[in-house]
């Protein structure tokens, strides 16, 4: 008898490689959306953070700005910084505390800066100004 030469896969081998492939994709697709999602979770904390920044050295250069009328008394102002959204989805607030805050004659306030996102926790970004220069 003559040997015949096989052409293309056996049905044995078919089966062990459609096994393989069945067992090996879903955990590589899983990482690659877990890859995804914190990626986007990594630019909205990012945004925030970014959000926080600005308002504050917002504040920080209006409480400099002497020369201009401005100052500790004019960022005290109420709604001096009214809550906004500097994004569709980011809501930014700013909490001005100045109850009992003085030292040695000298008053001070907290100043903190939020910023919120529906898939984030809050972040929080907070300084201190004082009516001193």
């Amino acid at each position: 008898m003559r040997n015949k030469r096989q052409n293309g896969f056996s049905v044995i081998e078919v089966i062990l490689v459609i096994m393989i492939i069945a067992v090996a994709v879903p955990p590589i697709l899983t990482m690659f959306g877990q890859n995804l999602t914190s990626s986007m979770e990594a630019e909205f904390y990012t945004k925030a953070v970014y959000y926080c920044e600005e308002r504050l050295e917002q504040i920080l250069a209006d409480k400099r700005a002497l020369s201009s009328g401005k100052g500790y008394d004019y960022i005290l102002q109420v709604n001096r910084y009214p809550d906004d959204n500097p994004e569709s989805v980011y809501t930014r607030t700013v909490t001005i505390d100045t109850v009992g805050h003085v030292y040695e004659s000298i008053r001070y306030a907290e100043v903190m800066v939020s910023v919120s996102h529906p898939q984030i926790i809050t972040v929080v970004l907070g300084s201190w100004v004082t009516d001193y220069e």
